[in-house]
């Protein structure tokens, strides 16, 4: 029997300017994320994440959040899993359609810089062959959050890999709602290129294209596109039922290890555009961090927006927010 464990805590602090003069202008945050994990004879597992938060806005409150707890059990090609877990279907960095158990993602924060994203609550079984890989996966909305729009899900995934294409098929129901379809893609080519896709079709088709480049200093640069339709499903909470297919861009260009010379190799830097093509709104964001020894990281997570009080990218009514923190990790 091997276990595992590990702890991080997070104090991060997120300051706004050109905010309403009635709001806090402060958001301090306080995370403490304790990780555990069992294994069995290579058979029985046993993993829970859980993540406790302090926060303080107009005022403080205390929550304590699952974020992982599943249980496994293998027997040859077959692995059955129930609990909650995470799943990354979508292959998309900043947008995606085809993540239909994925969290959500936020283009702004693809990354969840905070750790905070939960799992969905379901039961799984994988079957794995050569290259082949099917996954059946039933996940219940019993305990979601009151205020969360998931249903039931019923999802199939298909992966295969075909002529350097990794691509998966994927059909599903969501209770109460319409079927689904998708057709995901990632395909490596020569030693910098990486290209992906979604294509989807939930009640009306939705599409994504992305490239990445990477040169061999480290340098990283990333593009992406997504169109999805004005649908109750698709739709950001900002966007008028009115207004039409959105269409939306990403720029980001990155690097770990700034230098490779002494006190430049702990500098990790990123900087992104986040676009609503049809309103022309925009976020500009900008991280960098530093690690100290093996445990300790410094970071700071800039972003600003652009744009009319009405726009995509714009609606959250401040000029900047800069979040300024310190990671412990054991």
């Amino acid at each position: 029997m091997s276990t595992r464990y590990s702890l991080a805590v997070i104090d991060d602090a997120t300051f706004y300017t050109g905010s309403p003069a009635h709001t806090p202008q402060i958001l301090n945050q306080v995370l403490v994320e304790p990780n555990f994990g069992i294994r069995y004879k290579d058979r029985l597992t046993f993993s829970t994440s859980l993540i406790g938060l302090s926060a303080t806005y107009d005022h403080t409150a205390s929550t304590l959040h699952v974020k992982e707890t599943y249980a496994g059990f293998s027997a040859g090609d077959f692995d059955f899993t129930a609990g909650r877990k995470m799943l990354r279907w979508g292959t998309g960095y900043a947008f995606s359609a085809a993540g239909v158990l994925d969290p959500p993602r936020v283009p702004t924060n693809p990354s969840d810089r905070l750790n905070t994203n939960q799992g969905r609550d379901m039961i799984k079984a994988d079957w794995v062959h050569g290259p082949h890989a099917l996954t059946v996966a039933w996940s219940t909305a019993a305990l979601a959050p009151a205020h969360s729009a998931l249903r039931d899900t019923t999802a199939f995934r298909y992966n295969v890999l075909v002529r350097g294409f990794d691509s998966s098929f994927i059909a599903g129901h969501d209770r109460g709602a319409d079927t689904f379809g998708a057709l995901t893609f990632t395909r490596v080519v020569g030693q910098a290129w990486e290209v992906h896709g979604e294509a989807v079709w939930r009640e009306q088709a939705a599409a994504l294209i992305g490239a990445k480049y990477t040169f061999q200093s480290g340098l990283t640069f990333l593009g992406e596109f997504y169109t999805p339709p004005n649908t109750a499903y698709f739709r950001d909470i900002s966007i008028s039922p009115l207004a039409g297919r959105q269409h939306y861009a990403l720029f980001n260009a990155g690097k770990s290890r700034l230098r490779e010379l002494p006190g430049w190799k702990q500098w990790d830097v990123s900087a992104s555009v986040v676009s609503n093509l049809d309103d022309r709104s925009f976020v500009t964001v900008a991280d960098i961090s530093r690690w100290f020894g093996t445990h300790f990281t410094a970071y700071t997570h800039l972003e600003v927006p652009h744009g009319s009080k009405t726009a995509d990218f714009n609606s959250a009514r401040y000029q900047t927010a800069t979040s300024i923190g310190v990671r412990f990790h054991l």
